[in-house]
């Protein structure tokens, strides 16, 4: 069998797995339906190359008993790479950073402490709980917004997020928002999410991972743009 007959069985096997992975009709662009994920959109090029040699050798007629190109081995690996990828998707649980390796605090925790562990650890965010359940997030802004507020709230030793709660809303903030979302939902989709923030304007600073995706279950692991895009 040369490359061309191997590039064609190949590319078949593609559109079979992209078909029942993403639930397309027969009629559906492979392409097309790859270049609309945000995990793909950077191969776009090379899959509709693909499709270009694929059209080619299956539409047009051989030559003396011969295939008018032939496939490199490259393109033969690439397939197969994106086969992997596609049959292999990671889902939130397991890409996300679980409980026992996250860094949290209570609300009644001290703001203090809390920084040095930011800053110790090179933290951006500490999530708040309550009971299992997320009930804020204390970050660099949080801080701005408390000594910027007019209040009297100075940051000594003793004072607890729970006397900053305004400042530690999940609600509210100006550029920055947190979402929560299902642990058996597919990594590529929370990507999405993360995309659709950046075009309104926002930025997903943390995806809250719950059973079904409700704040009102406990806490299971955090995603972050850093983590989604490991899991590239």
């Amino acid at each position: 069998m040369d490359n061309a007959e191997l590039f064609l069985e190949k590319y078949k096997r593609l559109e079979e797995v992209v078909r029942s992975v993403y639930r397309l009709d027969v009629h559906d662009s492979i392409p097309y339906a790859l270049g609309s994920k945000a995990k793909y959109r950077r191969f776009s090029s090379e899959i509709k190359y693909c499709q270009e040699v694929r059209n080619l050798l299956s539409h047009k007629r051989k030559v003396g008993g011969r295939y008018p190109v032939e496939p490199t081995q490259p393109m033969l690996d690439f397939i197969d790479r994106l086969i992997d990828e596609v049959c292999a998707r990671p889902k939130c649980s397991d890409i996300m950073r679980k409980m026992r390796k996250l860094y949290w605090q209570p609300m009644d925790g001290s703001v203090r402490k809390a920084m040095e562990v930011m800053h110790l650890r090179n933290f951006t965010h500490v999530p708040l709980l309550s009971e299992g359940l997320v009930v804020g997030v204390f970050d660099e802004n949080s801080v701005f917004n408390c000594l910027t507020s007019g209040s009297d709230v100075r940051i000594g030793g003793d004072l607890t997020f729970a006397d900053i709660r305004d400042s530690v809303l999940l609600e509210g903030r100006e550029n920055e928002e947190f979402i929560f979302f299902r642990a058996d939902a597919y990594a590529e989709e929370l990507e999405e999410e993360f995309e659709a923030a950046y075009r309104r304007g926002k930025r997903i600073g943390i995806a809250f991972i719950t059973a079904g995706g409700s704040p009102d279950e406990p806490l299971q692991g955090i995603v972050t743009p850093l983590d989604i895009l490991a899991s590239d």
